[in-house]
């Protein structure tokens, strides 16, 4: 989230105490009071001081969108037991929409009193239990209506879970107290709460040194923690070698917000100063499956923080902006989350060759490209990114993840860059100077002008877009990595193959349990999800294994029936047999001494 109205003066003060010490005696400042006694049943009770408020129906509004989410969110669902008061005086509080409570009756000083129960805990939604308060604020705390420039002050009472400490990208104000210079900064700052283990180094960025600090709850070792901070060292360094500096945090601090344990969801987040980095499971055993989200949510603090796509301005509390640029915010971050981990000697060249076809099977194979850009995948945003639908949809066949495309597309565009001597660093870095050090938003074009820049080719930059962004084309990846010792062939070249098929054991035969795609032979038959196979060209099919056994014995290019009841109907289709398209990707092991030199060239070692 960006924040054009801070102050320069709140930047130039060099105590992070200081920098906001005038929020606890403004007579403006917005006040959350945190009582504590009722965490073991997942319920917070909240008091909101609104200060200096304007005389008539005053409007305390609960959000409906979150920093780093762009779908819609219905928070105001868990907020309860709503009153208000002027002093001593009980006011008039009458729910005005789903979101919206209107206040009455008040002499310019409202306390708003509610109860706010959450039980879930991620990077959108917030915790509350004997062990911690996970608050992701949006999903926390109102906001009064037309006071979004006034400064913020959290409270969490002092004579409750003594013990629990704080984590927050809040400026600290010491008694338990936390400052922000507007709701914009406050929304956008999740805390932690709870026992925690911490640790903090510095990185310099020129004449500037900041802090990056990791707060993590768990139920692991010290030994365990701090290795895992030292990964995370190395990828904030890896990271910034691809930019040349860190960003400016506002407050020469950056916090990880980690917690991996039972009793928390799975999820990463980006914010301006920090991140939330989640999942049920524990840290030791799992550091190389989650210390990709802790690599992909710090690249954005450039890639969308501050490198901000147009679209997503201004940030508004009630109601999700629909983006063009996501293939390039999301996915192009995706795709530098593992190059980061490479760079930084946590994947090794060989897995990080054969992570790439997990991506590629999912982009080349799934038909979604028939339906849709990039530009239109990100636009589907706010129907998709942990959004609910109480009726089904067909994205199974028409969507294809923004994070997965761009991942690929800046795959294939780094290759490209690389046979004309260029890289794509160069052009993120560009990005940065251009638009993310002066905060100023780009659209889709100002991405193409900028790669004209860099491959100092107007023609190569057109046509890249006119293939991949405003159409729906893929590079040959299989030329492009070919250079680099990594090999992309079929994972099964002779056999006859249903791509995504999944069937699960019946007391019929073997249902279809997933999508049926497009582009599988099974489609043009008829077979649906829910579907019960019973035959393959005459044979009776009454469990997987046998429906595995007769595909064994399929030729490809001759086509077959296949009998299946659906809807309670007999029925039979004909399908021709092809080859599962299913990628593997490895990195060779006859690799010449040019071609090991590309590689370190690309991943550093």
């Amino acid at each position: 989230m960006r924040h054009l109205f801070f102050a320069l003066a709140f930047l130039l003060i060099s105590s992070l105490n200081a920098q906001l010490a005038w929020v606890a005696d403004h007579p403006g400042t917005i006040v959350y009071d945190l009582d504590l006694a009722l965490v073991q049943q997942h319920e917070l009770s909240i008091t909101v001081t609104f200060p200096a408020v304007p005389t008539g129906v005053f409007l305390v509004r609960m959000p409906q969108s979150s920093p780093g989410r762009y779908a819609q969110h219905n928070f105001a669902k868990n907020v309860y037991a709503v009153s208000a008061r002027s002093g001593d005086k009980p006011l008039q509080v009458d729910r005005m929409d789903p979101t919206t409570w209107a206040v009455t009756g008040h002499d310019g000083r409202v306390n708003f009193t509610y109860t706010l129960f959450a039980n879930g805990g991620d990077g959108t939604y917030s915790g509350i239990d004997d062990r911690k308060l996970h608050l992701n604020m949006p999903a926390s705390f109102p906001y009064g209506d037309g006071l979004n420039d006034r400064p913020v002050m959290l409270r969490i009472a002092e004579d409750q879970r003594t013990e629990w400490e704080v984590a927050t990208q809040l400026v600290p104000l010491g008694q338990r107290r936390f400052a922000a210079p507007n709701y914009y900064y406050f929304y956008d700052s999740p805390t932690m709460v709870g026992r925690m283990m911490r640790d903090e180094f510095t990185v310099a960025s020129g004449e500037r040194v900041d802090t990056i600090e990791v707060a993590m709850i768990h139920e692991g070792s010290r030994e365990t923690f701090g290795a895992y901070v030292d990964w995370i060292r190395r990828t904030v360094l890896a990271q910034q070698q691809v930019f040349g500096t860190l960003p400016a945090f506002d407050y020469g601090r950056y916090v990880f917000l980690c917690a991996y344990n039972a009793w928390i969801g799975g999820d990463g987040m980006e914010h301006r100063n920090s991140t939330v980095c989640s999942a049920p499971v524990d840290l030791a055993g799992n550091e190389e499956r989650l210390i990709g989200t802790v690599s992909h949510e710090f690249f954005h603090s450039w890639n969308v923080e501050r490198i901000r796509p147009a679209h997503l301005e201004p940030f508004a509390f009630d109601h999700v902006n629909m983006s063009d640029e996501l293939w390039f915010a999301e996915g192009f971050t995706s795709y530098y989350d593992d190059l980061a981990l490479a760079r930084a000697g946590i994947l090794s060249p060989a897995d990080f060759a054969a992570r790439m076809a997990g991506p590629l099977n999912y982009v080349e194979h799934r038909p979604g490209r028939r339906y849709r850009n990039p530009i239109e995948m990100s636009r589907q945003a706010p129907f998709v990114d942990a959004a609910t639908a109480n009726d089904p949809t067909n994205f199974d066949n028409t969507y294809i993840s923004y994070y997965t495309y761009g991942t690929v597309l800046a795959l294939g565009l780094d290759l490209e860059l690389r046979q004309r001597g260029h890289t794509l660093d160069e052009l993120m870095r560009l990005m940065w100077r251009r638009y993310g050090v002066p905060e100023i938003p780009y659209h889709v074009r100002d991405i193409q002008m900028a790669l004209e820049e860099v491959s100092q080719d107007s023609s190569f930059a057109a046509g890249w877009f006119a293939a991949h962004i405003y159409d729906s084309q893929l590079a040959n990846y299989r030329e492009l990595l070919a250079p680099y010792g990594i090999e992309l062939r079929p994972a099964r070249p002779d056999s006859a193959g249903f791509f995504a098929l999944r069937l699960q054991d019946g007391g019929e035969g073997p249902e279809v349990s997933g999508p049926v795609f497009e582009t599988n032979p099974l489609f043009d038959a008829g077979l649906d999800r829910g579907s019960v196979i019973q035959s393959l060209s005459g044979k009776p099919i009454t469990t997987i294994r046998d429906w595995n056994a007769a595909v064994g014995e399929l030729k490809i290019g001759q086509t077959y029936t296949i009998g299946y009841r659906q809807l309670g109907q007999d029925k039979a289709g004909r399908f021709t047999a092809a080859t599962d398209p299913t990628y593997v990707s490895e990195l060779r092991q006859d690799a010449t001494e040019s071609t090991a030199a590309r590689l370190r060239d690309w991943i550093g070692h």
